[in-house]
């Protein structure tokens, strides 16, 4: 798994979501689940949650994910967009059960 800084979460079916700033092209923020207790990662799964990042390569990241009480998640994070400027932004997601 490629991607920092990381932001771990416990879901309630005992797996692990790691939340990470992808800093290469496409730059935006990812996510992965851990079955194991984060021994392995299911890479082969991730999930691509922004590939729409700009700028300088570490100019994005520093996820939170909270668990919603409708399974959701959602994810914060700061990321720079095509027009220059640096914003906090937020997606809300699921993950395919």
């Amino acid at each position: 798994m490629y991607g920092h800084p990381a932001n771990l979460l416990n879901l309630s079916d005992g797996k692990i979501l790691c939340t990470y700033g992808y800093r290469m092209p496409p730059m935006g923020i990812r996510a992965c689940l851990s079955i194991d207790n984060g021994k392995t990662w299911q890479i082969e799964n991730e999930y691509i949650l922004r590939a729409d990042g700009q700028g300088s390569p570490g100019n994005l990241g520093y996820p939170i994910s909270v668990l919603l009480s409708d399974d959701s998640i959602f994810t914060i994070y700061y990321i720079t967009l095509e027009d220059g400027i640096t914003y906090i932004a937020g997606t809300k997601w699921q993950i395919e059960r």
